[in-house]
């Protein structure tokens, strides 16, 4: 192989990297918007539990449609737990459930962090030995 051949082909290789690092980082964009959205929902739970009983308020039904509700019940909720069925659950259990699922997020973004931040080291390696080869 000359040393053009294997200039190419780690330059190649640099940029699959490059790819992959755009696809990673979407990915961790999508996690952190994850975070972000399990913060509110924790957030909007404990306040249900403070807003006074008969309060009037709206629910969503569709894309920008909604209907008129009274609040009859402040300690407990439905939770969707898979496969069509649902559960009562107490506004700590629901949060608890909802802070488990932020800690899992939180773990996977540490872990894509972990993983960009190699691939990053390594195209950067690459990235020098072409550089270097070139000169």
């Amino acid at each position: 192989m000359t040393n053009e051949e294997q200039i190419q082909q780690k330059y190649m290789q640099f940029q699959m990297i490059q790819q992959q690092l755009e696809k990673v980082n979407q990915h961790l964009g999508m996690l952190n918007e994850q975070s972000s959205e399990l913060d509110i929902s924790i957030e909007a739970v404990k306040e249900i539990a403070k807003t006074k009983l008969d309060n009037e308020f709206l629910a969503p039904v569709a894309n920008g449609i909604f209907i008129k509700g009274e609040l009859k019940e402040n300690q407990k909720l439905v939770v969707n737990v898979g496969m069509n069925t649902t559960v009562e659950k107490t506004i700590p259990e629901v949060v608890e459930l909802l802070e488990e699922q932020k800690k899992d997020i939180m773990g996977r973004i540490i872990e894509t962090d972990s993983m960009m931040m190699k691939m990053n080291s390594e195209a950067m390696k690459l990235f020098k030995e072409v550089e270097e080869e070139v000169q």
